[in-house]
């Protein structure tokens, strides 16, 4: 079932003989807010892209669109369609009736997102008209059908009491992260998909001063910042007339912007040099996350990803590099019960050799079903001091 051609736009027209409603060039913006339509000189060098629908008709999936309690939607195709709701998955009570049906749907969310699909491009990422991710894969790469993964976010973002209260957390592990974040220590996420780290780095980010100054680098927007002194930058795509804007050179650009602490949404590739990089020249506060089971997992990734970028450090050299740059690591996991947890807080306490030291701080005891302190004081303590942020030696035992 191949994609029909989206309707064409029109209606009464605009003066100009064609019927058409819209710059006879959608690429670019040539009308002026409150100008009576009067013609505004552009930039040629400028191409402005076609300003995505406001609106979007969800059709049958209108009604989980809209309930606060789920948290996903998954097209697989035309009768097999699931819901997360509260961290656990459902089929839904609908099916498409048609290849023809599903194929509006998937045109319109498309254009919402103001990208196309094409035989030569057949998925897409984007963002919808109310702020929740998509993902669409389309024929040939899907046989039966596009696939849709709609990923809500909360109408308000999950503050730390908020995760607590949800059983990610508890009160002393929320007060730690406070001031390890107030005293500017750098923070790696690891975890699976789905299992929170944009949520949790999201409340994070409420803890920054707002005297810092703040750059996050996305794939796709999903951080919703509560922070005035914030630049929030998002990568582009290749068009057939330009090239894609990559994470590393967002990278790049944000170290010319001045930053304070600079967060980048996933490392997935080779910004993950950069960022280390970052973290390791004055942008202490920084944070990421990053796709792994375990936190010494997420080292090892972190180190393959930086070898990708082309480097020619030896990998000791690399290695030497993680543990001078990210100060603690935090492993989250989502349960089969539906909640999200953070399974473990980990110190880089140092090198033995070429191996990097890993000491627990924090870790979730699946038995008791409790959140509890290993005994071990970590190392940056005085940095928490020194950050406005003390805590007492028997805060960890």
């Amino acid at each position: 079932m191949a994609l029909p051609p989206p309707p064409p736009r029109g209606g009464a027209g605009n003066g100009n003989g064609n019927g058409d409603d819209e710059p006879t060039n959608p690429g670019i913006d040539v009308t002026g807010p409150g100008d009576g339509g009067a013609e505004e000189r552009t930039d040629p060098a400028i191409r402005v892209p076609p300003r995505p629908r406001r609106s979007l008709d969800f059709g049958k999936l209108a009604p989980f669109m809209q309930d606060d309690q789920i948290s996903e939607v998954m097209i697989n195709d035309l009768r097999n369609v699931m819901i997360e709701r509260e961290g656990r998955n459902f089929p839904a009570p609908f099916h498409f009736t048609s290849p023809e049906e599903l194929a509006e749907l998937t045109l319109a969310i498309a254009e919402s997102t103001g990208q196309e699909l094409s035989p030569a491009k057949p998925y897409l990422d984007g963002t919808l008209p109310d702020g929740s991710r998509v993902n669409i894969v389309a024929q040939p790469l899907v046989p039966r059908g596009p696939c849709i993964t709609i990923r809500k976010f909360p109408k308000r973002p999950f503050q730390i009491n908020d995760l607590a209260a949800r059983g990610m957390l508890d009160a002393r592990i929320a007060a730690f992260l406070e001031a390890c974040v107030r005293a500017r220590l750098n923070i790696l996420l690891s975890g699976g998909t789905g299992s929170g780290k944009t949520t949790l780095l999201n409340a994070l980010t409420r803890f920054v001063p707002e005297t810092d100054r703040l750059i996050t680098i996305e794939d796709t927007r999903e951080l919703t910042l509560a922070h005035a002194n914030s630049v929030q930058m998002v990568t582009k795509p290749p068009t057939p007339g330009a090239q894609a804007i990559t994470a590393r050179e967002l990278v790049a650009t944000a170290l010319r912007m001045r930053p304070d602490r600079i967060i980048v949404g996933e490392c997935r590739r080779h910004e993950a040099f950069d960022m280390l990089m970052a973290m390791n020249t004055g942008h202490d506060g920084s944070m990421t996350t990053l796709h792994s089971n375990s936190p010494r997992d997420a080292l090892t990734r972190l180190e393959t990803l930086c070898m990708l970028a082309g480097t020619e450090m030896p990998l000791v050299a690399i290695r030497k590099q993680v543990q001078s740059a990210v100060d603690l690591v935090i492993q989250v996991q989502r349960f089969r019960d539906g909640v999200r947890r953070i399974v473990s807080l980990c110190e880089l306490s140092g090198m033995e050799g070429d191996v990097i030291t890993m000491s627990d701080i924090f870790a979730y005891d699946s038995a008791a079903r409790a959140f509890k302190a290993t005994g071990y004081v970590p190392s940056f303590m005085p940095r928490l001091t020194s950050g406005g942020h003390p805590l007492p030696v028997n805060f960890f035992a």
